[in-house]
């Protein structure tokens, strides 16, 4: 959880209460704006500040991405300001997090209340884990060095399908190695499984499990074709 949201200076706050003046048609493009001396540096002071304020750490898949380079992240407006553009700068919608998480959740809808004209502060507000209002254990438990994620609630489960983070688990696919990957995902959610007296981690688990032996059943067939020229 963020616990300090950015601050302005006097000249951000006359920057965005001009922007606040704005015709909706104008903000709603208005973050891409090029040569906007002032829009950049306070773009700048935005992620700048919250990379530090959330120790390079995304606040969705909760990886730590330590960069030298800020390009390596996004400026989240976590109500897209697509949707909400009045929303653009303030503090509390913002934060920065993986480029991965960021288009995976792009427009996406996380209110309850999808026509709300104020910004809402409270995390009930919220269908998805908020930066500034939750608390992400919470919500979701990480196995495995943040290789797999299980919902506590319903609010970290559509976190989860918000923001892709079931493409860790599927992250094997992409190994040199995939037979000796799937059977590291089996074992290790095997031993989890093992390990836990709640029912509905029991449940993903024997699916996680259900789905890596369907895959490795697959592969396992095409290799057996493949050597023997079926």
């Amino acid at each position: 959880m963020i616990h300090n949201a950015v601050s302005y200076d006097a000249q951000h706050i006359t920057f965005v209460n001009a922007f606040k003046e704005l015709d909706i048609d104008i903000k709603k493009n208005y973050w891409d704006t090029k040569g906007n001396k002032e829009l950049d540096e306070i773009k700048k002071h935005i992620k700048s500040y919250y990379l530090l304020a959330q120790d390079y750490r995304c606040p969705y898949c909760h990886q730590k991405i330590l960069v030298a380079h800020n390009g390596a992240w996004d400026t989240e407006h976590i109500i897209p300001k697509d949707t909400h553009p009045d929303f653009m700068f303030e503090p509390q919608n913002l934060c920065v997090s993986c480029k991965d998480c960021n288009g995976e959740k792009s427009n996406k809808n996380i209110l309850v209340n999808k026509k709300i004209i104020r910004l809402p502060k409270k995390s009930k507000s919220y269908t998805i884990i908020h930066p500034h209002f939750d608390n992400f254990d919470d919500h979701i438990k990480i196995i495995d060095d943040a290789l797999y994620f299980l919902p506590k609630t319903d609010k970290g489960r559509r976190t989860i399908e918000v923001c892709g983070l079931l493409r860790f688990v599927y992250k094997y696919s992409s190994y040199e190695n995939v037979d000796l990957a799937i059977k590291q995902g089996i074992s290790k959610f095997t031993q989890a499984l093992l390990n836990t007296s709640d029912p509905s981690e029991e449940q993903l688990y024997l699916s996680f499990i259900e789905d890596l032996t369907k895959q490795g059943k697959e592969l396992s067939k095409a290799a057996f074709l493949k050597n023997f020229g079926g």
